[in-house]
């Protein structure tokens, strides 16, 4: 059956997408972000609460993150309209007394919207996924025990699609080229057999130890150094890394790349690190996981296509595929049954 990009996009729009970094919005902050080409405002009102709309105010199309949060509402930047954080239009300044049936027309197109992780997510349709159940964040016990150092990363805009970011972090044979002076320091491109399953949810899970050499002209330090990675993906698009290292420390990463248009995302990501961890500091892990992360932008940034393609081609997904891809081919083909199950219209 042919898939295409359109209707990977509206399947996404049912799933929770990470647009800021938390602390990025303060109370009293408003900002833009494009989430699956819809634009958007995000708000973060006095009290707390959060608003994620469209950002054209009903009235001229002025966008709404230009604005400003005023007398405890969102006001427009053109003509000073104000909005609720439920989006309720609260004020016309050019009218004495406004119309109640105006008021109500203006209402913004609102989208559900919630704070954990440290990201704020929205969900642009609040409609179940084509198995009946709603979508909800994974539980990642880690990032909530107080015992672990957590750390959010700055997010990274890739000028790649969304498919490329999750292909390169689950791709295990590049170290050793794509980070060759930081990650895959003493990386070797060889990589002994991994072990994949896949779960009920759809998601997959890769068990394999990290590709590091036996013997090297350089001593790699902690993060470089042999260790144990258990990736566990969920669809469509959010993964953790677990690295248990052999002295028993170990580190948990979250990658999801929120897909801003079919050719770019943000790659939304986070780090926790475990009680007493012997190595670098949390703030030193994090500028060396934006040294790599900046490594693997430039390697999705030059892939053509910018996006891997939706439906199989020569080689499977339109390369020669090597065994060392076949985390990748697991993602590609559990992503197309995932689309497929919600396809119910005539494929063209």
């Amino acid at each position: 059956m042919i898939l295409t990009e359109e209707f990977a996009f509206q399947s996404m729009r049912r799933t929770w997408q990470p647009v800021a970094n938390a602390p990025a919005l303060p109370p009293g902050g408003v900002m833009g972000y494009t989430l699956l080409e819809t634009e958007l405002v995000i708000a973060r009102f006095a009290n707390g609460d959060l608003l994620a709309a469209d950002t054209a105010c009903p009235h001229k199309g002025a966008r709404l993150s230009n604005g400003c949060i005023r007398d405890g509402h969102l006001m427009c930047p053109y003509h000073g309209w104000t909005f609720d954080a439920a989006g309720a239009c609260q004020s016309i300044p050019s009218l004495l007394q406004p119309n109640p049936d105006k008021l109500a027309l203006s209402h913004l197109q609102t989208y559900r919207v919630q704070e954990r992780y440290g990201f704020i997510w929205v969900k642009l349709e609040d409609a179940p996924m084509a198995d009946g159940r709603m979508h909800e964040l994974p539980a990642v016990p880690e990032f909530e025990d107080p015992r672990w150092s957590y750390r959010l990363g700055p997010p990274m805009a890739f000028a790649a699609g969304w498919r490329r970011e999750v292909e390169n972090y689950l791709d295990m044979t590049h170290f050793a080229f794509a980070h060759s002076s930081t990650l895959g320091v003493c990386a070797d491109p060889r990589i002994k057999d991994m072990k994949i399953i896949t779960h009920p949810d759809g998601g997959y899970q890769m068990d394999a130890p990290f590709p590091a050499l036996d013997s090297t002209h350089e001593m790699p330090g902690k993060l470089q150094s042999a260790h144990h990675r258990m990736q566990r993906s969920w669809l469509p698009n959010f993964t953790t890394i677990r690295q248990s290292f052999t002295d028993g420390d170990e580190r948990v990463l979250v990658h999801v790349p929120s897909p801003n248009t079919r050719e770019s995302c943000t790659c939304f990501w986070s780090l926790a690190i475990s009680p007493g961890f012997n190595g670098p500091p949390p703030e030193a892990q994090i500028e060396f996981a934006i040294k790599v992360l900046d490594e693997d932008r430039r390697m999705c940034e030059q892939q053509i296509p910018r996006e891997v393609p939706i439906n199989p081609a020569r080689g499977g997904w339109g390369v020669l595929v090597m065994p060392g891809d076949t985390l990748a081919n697991t993602f590609q083909k559990q992503l197309r049954r995932w689309l497929l199950a919600g396809k119910t219209e005539t494929p063209v």
